[in-house]
């Protein structure tokens, strides 16, 4: 009965730390790619996104800044930033489900953007000097890799989370 009323006491704290526990998730080896694709982006996003616009000029034309280029292209850097640097470093720091899953559909939907983004721009009139550069490209392919490489280790399953989570086919 000792032991028993010992235990008790500690009840809370084992709830708490297994709450803790349950968030976290081990990326393993993809921790790597992922911190690689960051990198990636940083570079990428020093680089002009298009002919005539550098990142920080796309991310000023939010503010009325006279940056020529589209709405999905200004979407496609804003998302990069915030989805495809911030919030994966975070992740990555902190290991926490969340932040893994909010990268994730970040990601995925900067890659929809960096489609329109590149279409968009492409398709601008013949002459002007608004064609998607090479940094643009490079950025839109590493946001699919990421977007590829979170989805995994969002899927996962940790050893203390009660929830089944889907498995995926190929492993």
């Amino acid at each position: 009965m000792r032991v028993s009323e010992d235990l008790s006491a500690y009840r809370n704290e084992f709830a708490r730390i297994e709450k803790k526990i349950a968030g976290e998730f081990d990326a393993g080896k993809r921790r790597w790619v992922l911190a690689g694709g960051v990198g990636l982006l940083i570079v990428g996003l020093l680089l002009p996104q298009t002919s005539s616009a550098w990142s920080w000029t796309v991310l000023a034309g939010w503010s009325g800044g006279d940056a020529p280029v589209s709405m999905p292209m200004r979407m496609f850097v804003t998302l990069t930033v915030v989805f495809g640097v911030l919030v994966p470093i975070a992740a990555l720091t902190l290991r926490r489900w969340r932040l893994a899953s909010a990268a994730l559909l970040g990601s995925g939907l900067a890659s929809f953007f960096g489609l329109f983004g590149y279409w968009s721009q492409a398709g601008m009139i013949v002459g002007t000097p608004h064609a998607p550069s090479p940094a643009m490209v490079l950025n839109w392919v590493v946001m699919m890799v990421m977007t590829s490489q979170w989805l995994p280790v969002v899927l996962s399953k940790s050893p203390t989370d009660p929830r089944p989570r889907p498995q995926l086919i190929l492993q």
